[in-house]
């Protein structure tokens, strides 16, 4: 088996063994499968696809598979995100590598047609005798009246046409070649171009809650302070809120429950131990996990 029928199967090997890494393995096997499968696996498959039967130098090919990896990136991320899903480990992982080994099984499934380039097989030479019977001689009946001027007929064998039509043809295919990778990259900077238009439009609607509290106040003689803790950005279809202040441990300190009114903000003034560390967590209706989160340091 010869060195060019033996890469696609190695890369086909890599690219399950990356995916792999990245869903299953630990971190170190994990980010090295992630950049091989985002900027070294998809350009070297797509090279073989778009590129077929030309001959590439190193520069080229050394050029094109980072180049090529990063659009697949950006058109699995357009195509992810039109199908609704989560842009996620799994998401990319599976994106990259369906399109690395689907590049590789595209070469083995069409035919492979004759290099650009490549020469033209040449026709065997013919007896000058059959060459000559293909040239029609006028029939002896007809008489050819010249009047002092010269007719110069030009005799244009099947054969040359052949030829004529094998090269336009392959004109053709050579730019289509050359047009093509212009055109990916036209089409990838149009898909992201698109997604970033339409991913800002969404998150400049989207309503951000914020928790934050004030500096401490002075302990008292029962060794408390007062803090002043706000919260922006409620949203009426999420509340009510609870807030729940908790010491060490998990002990609870304060709860506090939060309707939603008018601008969505609410603020008060707790009265907190001063000699423990206190985490302050906002819970959303029907939330078992703190929606927002912030620690209030023990008073020194």
């Amino acid at each position: 088996m010869n060195a060019n029928a033996l890469l696609p199967r190695i890369l086909a090997a890599v690219t399950v063994a990356a995916g792999a890494a990245v869903l299953l393995g630990p971190l170190p096997l994990s980010v090295a499968g992630g950049l091989l499968l985002g900027f070294v696996l998809p350009g070297m498959a797509l090279t073989g696809v778009l590129f077929r039967g030309r001959e590439l130098t190193a520069v080229e090919r050394t050029t094109l598979a980072p180049a090529l990896s990063m659009a697949a990136l950006v058109v699995s991320g357009l195509a992810v995100h039109v199908c609704g899903l989560a842009l996620d480990r799994l998401s990319w992982t599976v994106a990259t590598a369906g399109v690395t080994l689907l590049a590789l099984i595209v070469p083995a499934v069409l035919p492979r047609g004759v290099p650009a380039g490549a020469p033209a097989a040449e026709e065997e030479p013919r007896p000058v005798g059959e060459r000559l019977s293909r040239i029609q001689l006028a029939p002896p009946d007809v008489a050819v009246i010249t009047e002092a001027r010269t007719v110069v007929m030009s005799v244009v064998p099947p054969e040359d046409e052949e030829h004529v039509a094998a090269e336009e043809k392959a004109r053709r295919g050579r730019l289509v070649r050359q047009l093509l990778p212009l055109v990916l990259v036209m089409a990838v900077l149009g898909g992201a171009s698109w997604l970033s238009f339409g991913t800002s439009r969404e998150t400049f609607e989207t309503t951000v809650t914020a928790l934050s509290a004030a500096p401490s106040g002075p302990v008292d003689s029962a060794g408390n302070r007062t803090v002043a803790v706000s919260a922006s950005g409620l949203v009426r279809a999420d509340g009510p809120y609870t807030l729940a202040v908790t010491g060490p441990g998990g002990a609870s300190v304060a709860r506090r429950t939060i309707s939603v009114t008018g601008d969505g903000s609410w603020s008060e003034t707790l009265s907190l131990p001063a000699e423990q560390r206190l985490a302050v967590n906002l819970f959303r209706a029907g939330d078992a996990t703190a929606y927002r989160t912030l620690y209030i340091s023990a008073a020194e």
